[in-house]
């Protein structure tokens, strides 16, 4: 039944009409690890036709490639570290760039600290929309045994114990101060992100309509 709600929610796709195409126009969505953005993201996509770029995505995209860039990523990423700005942005943007200016950008995982942030206003200085930052928010223990189940089947370098707890203190330490940062930037959404997937997607919703009409 959940998931024919969800279903029906996601053929009334929201076509947000044409703003400024001349700047980015951009969604952040951070969190902890494993609060479910990939979730989210895929499900707000298809409402509301947007563009969703995954730093994380990017990062694994250029690890796969085997570039300088992507063995350097690899070695931080596994002591769970944060990639530095220069590297994510230029990403990002190339991302950005390749689809064109008339779309509004899902950002998913970013920004993650106040160098993230001052990165993210050097590169793009006043050339971007903030739409609004999606600031989803959940149980640490809770977060962790979803974690561990998932490194189970997803293949992933990071989904282990030692590497998912170095993950949760540079969360503590380095991402969550930007709250307020990201607040200033722009309108905010904050909400849990441990209900079912439904439910957060219900709330989300209803804040989101409120900011893209």
């Amino acid at each position: 039944m959940k998931c024919k709600n969800i279903k029906k929610k996601l053929k009334k796709k929201i076509y947000i009409k044409k703003m400024d195409t001349s700047k980015y126009r951009v969604i952040f969505i951070i969190g902890p690890p494993g609060v479910g953005k990939n979730t989210q993201c895929d499900l707000l996509v298809k409402k509301y036709n947007l563009i969703h770029l995954g730093a994380g995505d990017l990062l694994r995209g250029e690890i796969k490639k085997g570039s300088e860039d992507g063995k350097l990523i690899k070695g931080i990423i596994e002591k769970g570290e944060i990639v530095p700005v220069k590297i994510t942005c230029g990403l990002i943007k190339k991302a950005m760039d390749e689809k064109g200016k008339d779309k509004i950008f899902l950002i998913d995982g970013y920004p993650r600290n106040q160098d993230n942030i001052d990165g993210w206003k050097e590169v793009f200085g006043d050339s971007y929309i903030l739409v609004t930052s999606i600031i989803l928010e959940a149980d640490e223990d809770a977060l962790i045994k979803r974690l561990l189940e998932r490194g189970k089947t997803s293949g992933r370098s990071d989904d282990n114990i030692e590497t998912i707890k170095k993950r949760f203190a540079t969360n503590k330490k380095e991402s969550e101060p930007i709250i307020p940062e990201l607040k200033k930037m722009g309108p905010s959404i904050q909400l849990n992100g441990m209900g079912t997937p439904e439910e957060v997607f219900d709330h989300l919703c209803k804040e989101l309509d409120k900011v893209i009409k």
